[in-house]
């Protein structure tokens, strides 16, 4: 479970500074845009596997569904809501207001007890 706060943090960092440099220096917004698109998704295999290892081998396989049918329903509201967002207030301040996100995930996400 650590690497997924790791994830969240790293995420977090590129989505913060993205939006720093979305407006004020291209070059290297393109750049974190890259690495985003990387760091962003990083994370889906290391759900998957906590997901299933932590329902346990009678319960993996309800657990998983519900985790991707979850996550596919947010997913579907992502695009329509940041479309939005980047109407209203543009590209810097909504990738500003993405990074908060895996911010808040970060905390959540249960390490107590790893070893």
């Amino acid at each position: 479970m650590r690497p997924l706060r790791w994830v969240a943090v790293v995420a977090a960092l590129t989505m913060g500074l993205l939006g720093v440099t979305a407006e004020w220096v291209p070059g290297v917004a393109v750049a974190l845009m890259v690495l985003a698109s990387a760091v962003t998704v990083a994370d889906n295999g290391l759900a998957f596997t906590a997901v299933a290892e932590r329902a346990g081998p009678f319960w993996s396989g309800r657990a998983l569904g519900m985790q991707n049918t979850a996550q596919n329903l947010v997913a579907s509201a992502v695009p329509p809501a940041a479309g939005l967002a980047v109407t209203a207030w543009g590209y810097p301040a909504t990738y500003a207001l993405v990074a908060l996100l895996p911010l808040l995930a970060a905390p959540l996400v249960p390490v107590r007890g790893e070893r």
